[in-house]
């Protein structure tokens, strides 16, 4: 990262070194800040003498480190709705929201790239800021310690593979690379239909990752437990109907991913309730910027 002493008056960055843009259409996307264009220490060569003995060695510059994380953020695929996303942008509107924060946090900071380290799964209803945590650990892990991730939201994911099949493409085409990133963050899961071909996706991407001691972070809107719904007498779970949406809110996270599939999850992740009572996308509307949950 950038020296303080060089960028810490930076109205644009406050010292980081880079900013990150929300550019509409595309994911978020990190830059070297204006105050670091040109490397004051290197000329932009990358590396810097430094004295040692009675000679000068070559070290790489700060800047590069600075480039790498930069590099690193830029491929993790955070949705441009959530570009700005950080913890500190992050308000706790109830005891759920600061305890979710400080979760999500602690990994976060703590996190080791040498040894297997546990995520973290966030549920509750939409709206409630899932997604907003999820992207802040991610843009903490890569800009901050140089970690790579991925976001990725689970109905898209199969999308991507059937659209791989159409291209005579395999599943690991679509799966490897993110069985082989050190963080990824499972969005949205439970919403898809509940196939057994999807489970098998899951199954099958998360399995990799447990097995090689990688870390999976998740947010979902399935509570864990059994919760209050209006009744509809006679109702029944049509997993392709119009009302798939409405009927599947009686069920539980176990129910929407199975009973393997919920036990590993147990074993990869802390389980994290963020339910303020109601959607804050409502209380946001009007301020003019994105929230995702």
């Amino acid at each position: 990262m950038s020296e303080p002493s060089q960028s810490s008056a930076c109205r644009a960055c406050g010292g980081a070194g880079y900013v990150v843009e929300q550019v509409l259409g595309r994911t978020a996307r990190a830059r070297r800040c204006e105050c670091q264009t040109a490397c004051p220490r290197c000329g932009e060569t990358g590396f810097v003498l430094v004295a040692s003995g009675a000679g000068a060695i070559a070290q790489p510059c700060s800047c590069r480190h600075l480039d790498l994380r930069i590099s690193l953020f830029n491929r993790v695929g955070i949705p441009a709705a959530v570009a700005l996303v950080s913890f500190e942008s992050f308000r706790a509107w109830s005891q759920d929201h600061a305890q979710a924060k400080a979760a999500a946090e602690d990994f976060a900071r703590k996190f080791r790239s040498d040894r297997p380290t546990k995520g973290f799964l966030l549920y509750g209803r939409p709206g409630a800021g899932k997604t907003h945590l999820l992207c802040a650990a991610l843009r903490y892990l890569t800009l901050e310690k140089g970690v790579g991730g991925r976001y990725v939201e689970f109905m898209l994911l199969l999308s991507d593979i059937r659209a791989g099949f159409d291209a005579n493409r395999g599943i690991m085409d679509v799966l490897k690379p993110l069985v082989e990133v050190p963080v990824l963050a499972i969005d949205e899961l439970g919403k898809e239909r509940g196939t057994d071909w999807e489970r098998s996706m899951l199954d099958e991407l998360i399995s990799r990752r447990f097995n090689s001691g990688l870390t999976t972070l998740f947010a979902t809107n399935y509570f864990l437990e059994e919760r209050v719904v209006p009744e509809r007498p006679g109702a029944v779970v049509q997993t392709r109907s119009a009302s798939f949406q409405r009927d599947a809110e009686a069920l539980t996270l176990s129910q929407r991913v199975g009973d393997r599939i919920y036990s590993r999850l147990n074993e990869m992740c802390d389980f994290v309730k963020l339910d303020p009572g109601h959607d804050l996308r409502k209380d946001r509307s009007g301020s003019g910027g994105f929230w995702k949950g």
